[in-house]
């Protein structure tokens, strides 16, 4: 299937309609385009700023095989070598308790046949790579600081108006717009939300020894606190806190943070300085009630929102991106319509137990690594000696962390679209 011969960049109707620029929208947005699929993607900031010459921020990404197969299939493929890091060790750490040692047990690739977990690669590299991707795709157009206002679905399409009176006609309305999302409150989908009363610090910085190609996370009860290896002597923190220490750590000056880190981080890396100015954000669990409504689905943040604990949000989102994507590309081929009843709904059906599952299992994660009952500290300390011990547990476990066994679709396996 070829629909983007001719001037698509000019097609009035397009088949689907994206709200959000984000990663998740702009990789199912490049992945549709490739095919020919026309899209329009809306999105209220700007367009980023190019690849060439662009340095990475303080919030990266650990990406496991199936989502960098899927992100391949968007056409960034060479991007990833060229910036992500490999992933080929998880280093647990628990020192939760007070007087006593703490737990160090390494969970490596090679033990389960592979030669790594995953790569790690910064966000806005690869948002400017997906945008790169959309703008030379002639069946994609991006809308830039435009907003969805309302949408109103119709018997054989859904009509789609933004703020600025441009009104867009398609067959389908995905919101991929955030955890804030507009396409799902317009939707009428209701969501399940626990805040934690924690907040997670990222930031970028080098230091003196070499990671090793290691992901070190030290299990504390204010929240994890991990160390994720980037490209050369540098790694990505991601440190959770409750909300009141994380304000007080992001308002230290430069040199009493980097202190603070050095000291937290046991000097597994050596001597530590900041390259990337730490950022903070509340962490909550949400999940959506439904996934689909008249001719919309919703998929990403607008659908689930996890603790970063274990890496798991934008690989989740992927999966939904790499579903969504065979669903419409699957209907046109057969000449089905993309936005049918039974297309949004098989979509829904597909998404919800792997959706479910994961959001259950990192909230349940998160509660348990972030607990300071005695209880549940010698539960915690308990179990990761028993995982790290015994094989078949601990196989199960890494196995279950890096790939879905409930949807596993064409992308996910590096098959084609």
């Amino acid at each position: 299937m070829n629909r983007a011969k001719g001037n698509s960049k000019a097609a009035k109707n397009p088949d689907l309609v994206i709200a959000g620029g984000g990663l998740a929208g702009l990789a199912l947005a490049a992945i549709l385009g490739r095919a020919g699929v026309r899209v329009d993607i809306i999105d209220p900031g700007a367009a980023p700023a190019p690849l060439a010459g662009l340095k990475a921020s303080g919030r990266t990404v650990a990406l496991m095989e199936s989502s960098l197969h899927i992100l391949r299939a968007a056409g960034i493929g060479a991007v990833i070598e060229d910036y992500g890091c490999p992933l080929e060790n998880m280093r647990i750490v628990d020192d939760s308790r007070a007087g006593d040692d703490p737990i160090t047990r390494d969970f490596e690739a090679h033990d389960i046949g592979l030669p790594r977990f995953g790569m790690n690669l910064p966000n806005n590299i690869l948002r400017s790579a997906l945008f790169e991707t959309i703008s030379a795709a002639k069946a994609v157009r991006f809308h830039g600081g435009r907003v969805v206002e309302h949408f109103e679905a119709e018997e054989q399409n859904i009509l789609v108006k933004l703020d600025n009176g441009e009104t867009l006609s398609a067959r389908l309305l995905a919101g991929a717009d955030g955890r804030r999302s507009a396409v799902r409150a317009l939707a009428g989908i209701e969501i399940r939300k626990h805040e934690y009363g924690q907040s997670a610090i990222t930031c970028v910085i080098n230091h003196s020894r070499s990671h090793n190609n290691t992901a070190t996370e030290f299990h504390r009860p204010g929240g994890p606190l991990a160390f994720v290896p980037m490209k050369g002597n540098q790694s990505s923190i991601v440190w959770v806190e409750t909300t009141e220490q994380a304000e007080a750590l992001i308002a230290l000056p430069r040199d009493a943070f980097e202190q603070t880190l050095q000291t937290k981080s046991a000097n597994i890396l050596g001597g530590i300085t900041l390259e990337t100015s730490p950022e903070c954000w509340p962490l909550m669990s949400l999940r959506a009630n439904a996934l689909q409504a008249p001719r919309t689905v919703i998929l990403a943040e607008a659908a689930h929102v996890m603790s970063p604990i274990t890496a798991q949000g934008l690989n989740l989102s992927l999966r939904d991106v790499a579903a969504l994507a065979e669903t419409v590309v699957d209907a046109l081929r057969l000449g089905l319509d993309p936005g049918s009843s039974a297309a949004v709904r098989g979509f829904e059906r597909r998404r919800v137990p792997d959706v479910l599952s994961r959001v259950t299992w990192v909230d349940l994660l998160n509660r348990v690594v972030s607990n300071d009952s005695e209880p549940v500290k010698d539960l915690r300390r308990a179990g990761l000696k028993a995982v790290s011990r015994i094989a078949p547990l601990r196989h199960a476990a890494m196995r279950y962390g890096l790939a879905p066994s409930i949807d596993q679709g064409r992308l996910a396996r590096g098959l084609p679209l």
